[in-house]
């Protein structure tokens, strides 16, 4: 029997689920008394699991007024993606250094990531996730569990904003770009190229940062 997850776990993921994908607009009010009201719990799971969030920047609390879903500026664009190229640059460097991966689940990587992104099906939504578990995978070769932990959590973030800025417009513009850029990384991280594999992660992130700065 598996293990019964607590009333605060079960608002907690509920909230957050709906902050990512856009359910919960933001600056949207969240009220504690109404939130336990749908839910049909208490105010102190209601109020737990808000705390929590608001720890990891999906709420934001303003004294006298409430709590409300947290939006995104351009500010918070750069920041995330500022930490992107911090992090990201650096592990790919390191694992393509260190060589220690499997470099025909790298490869099948790169297969799967060219089926789903063939001529005219770059712009859909699995091709974007599809990018993203690149990302996940360089980090999991990393091998440093706290670190991926943390990215995990952190990726979170990221996946709300994609889910709010990329339209299908916005999607079909950046979708060509996009795949070429994850292919110059996966051909580094092929060949074991650290400087390579460093300079295509720079160019993808940095370009994605300039994208939606002129759609944000």
């Amino acid at each position: 029997m598996g293990v019964q997850k607590s009333k605060k776990t079960t608002v907690y993921e509920y909230l957050k689920k709906n902050i990512i994908s856009g359910s919960f607009e933001q600056g949207e009010p969240l009220v504690e008394g109404v939130l336990a009201k749908e839910l049909k719990t208490s105010k102190t799971p209601v109020r737990e699991a808000m705390q929590q969030l608001e720890k990891e920047g999906f709420i934001e609390s303003f004294p006298g007024k409430g709590a409300f879903v947290s939006r995104m500026s351009f500010p918070d664009i750069r920041e995330i993606f500022e930490i992107r190229e911090i992090l990201e640059c650096e592990v790919i460097k390191r694992v393509a250094a260190r060589g220690e991966f499997n470099k025909d689940e790298v490869i099948a990587i790169a297969k799967k990531f060219e089926s789903v992104g063939h001529e005219g099906h770059r712009n859909c939504k699995g091709h974007f996730r599809a990018g993203e578990q690149i990302h996940t995978f360089i980090f999991e070769a990393f091998g440093n569990r706290r670190l991926l932990a943390f990215y995990k959590g952190f990726k979170e973030h990221v996946e709300r904003l994609r889910l709010f800025y990329f339209s299908d417009q916005t999607r079909n513009a950046r979708a060509d770009q996009s795949f070429e850029e994850h292919m110059k990384i996966l051909e580094a991280l092929i060949a074991k190229d650290p400087q390579k594999a460093e300079a295509a992660m720079r160019e993808h992130l940095q370009n994605s940062t300039a994208f939606l700065k002129k759609i944000a």
